[in-house]
Order: structure tokens, then C-alpha cells, then sequence
């Protein structure tokens, strides 16, 4: 003991123990940054959601023209028109935009 050493008993498992905190309370730390970073990320990162709608959406249809069917397939809105020979044509269109995505025209030639 005349080294200037000390040998208590009790202060060695002490400094152990001060080492176990100071290491979760960094890893602790690190999680709060990780997670603050993920919220940060998805709030400027947000894509809109399908529920906001699109409004009102045009469609082609000519005058004289109806609509003889509709079919919901998926996220695609299936319209079928019909009336006199130059209506015939299936439209194909977005639900979640409501754009036309194509269309195919049915005529005789």
C-alpha cells in the first residue's frame, strides 16, 4: 500500500459498474438518435395517401355514347361503351388517379 494503490474491496466492482452505465446510457442514446432519424425520414420522405381521391376525372366518351358495363379488376376501372358503330370501345382507366390508361376502339373494316 505504500505505491499509493488502493485496495478497497467495495470501490473495484464500483468502477465496473459505472462502466455498464456509461455504456447503455451511449447505446440508449444512439437508439433516441435512430429513432428520431426514422421519424425525420418518413415525415419528408411521405408519399400521398390513396384516400386523398383525384377529384373529377374526364373520360372520352362520345356524345350519343353509354355505358354498357363497368368492372372494378385490381386498381383498374374497366368501362365498356357501346351506342351506334363508332362508340364501340373499351376504356381502361386508373382508379387511385382516375387518368385513362388506354382505351381500344372497335370498328369494322
Amino acid at each position: 500500500m505504500a505505491d499509493g494503490t488502493v485496495s478497497d474491496p467495495v470501490q473495484q466492482p464500483t468502477q465496473g459498474l459505472k462502466a455498464v452505465v456509461i455504456g447503455l446510457g451511449v447505446l440508449l442514446a444512439i437508439c433516441a438518435a435512430i429513432v428520431v432519424g426514422t421519424i425525420v425520414y418518413r415525415l419528408f420522405n411521405a408519399t400521398p395517401s390513396a384516400e386523398a381521391g383525384f377529384g373529377i376525372s374526364q373520360l372520352p366518351i362520345p356524345a350519343g355514347c353509354s355505358i354498357d358495363q363497368m368492372t372494378a379488376e385490381g386498381d383498374r376501372l374497366i368501362l365498356r361503351i357501346g351506342g351506334n358503330e363508332a362508340c364501340r370501345r373499351v376504356l381502361v382507366t386508373d382508379l387511385r388517379t382516375g387518368a385513362l390508361i388506354g382505351q381500344f376502339h372497335f370498328s369494322d373494316q
